[in-house]
């Protein structure tokens, strides 16, 4: 009988792979002195891919507004901090009211340390 390795060897993407997702993030075009650039400020900042980019950018242009007033862009934003927070949820296996949204993790480690 032929049994799996208890040892599996982890899963490497190939490289055509590796270049299509690479492809979706703006900010690994950049080159300095010819070269790619690569980022190692994780804790600092986060490359974002073109698709989050795009829907931010459409946020801000057609229904950026401040939340819970009675007008159509302020409606437009509650809704999509409630659509992300149901999503944020399901993906976490946790309740919508379970879900927080904050400026940065930082600051909800600090606002949470000073809560506690």
């Amino acid at each position: 009988m032929n049994r799996p390795s208890r040892h599996a060897q982890p899963s490497r993407l190939d490289v055509p792979r590796v270049a299509e997702i690479r492809a979706q993030f703006p900010a690994l075009e950049r080159l300095h002195n010819n070269l790619p650039v690569a980022y190692f400020d994780g804790p600092g900042g986060t490359q974002v891919p073109r698709a989050v980019v795009e829907v931010m950018a459409d946020y801000l242009y057609h229904h950026n507004a401040n939340t819970h007033w009675a007008y159509p862009t302020s409606e437009e934003t509650d809704t999509a901090i409630e659509t992300a927070r149901e999503a944020c949820a399901d993906f976490l296996n946790a309740s919508p009211r379970e879900v927080a949204f904050g400026a940065n993790m930082t600051t909800l480690t600090f606002h949470l340390a000073r809560a506690l």
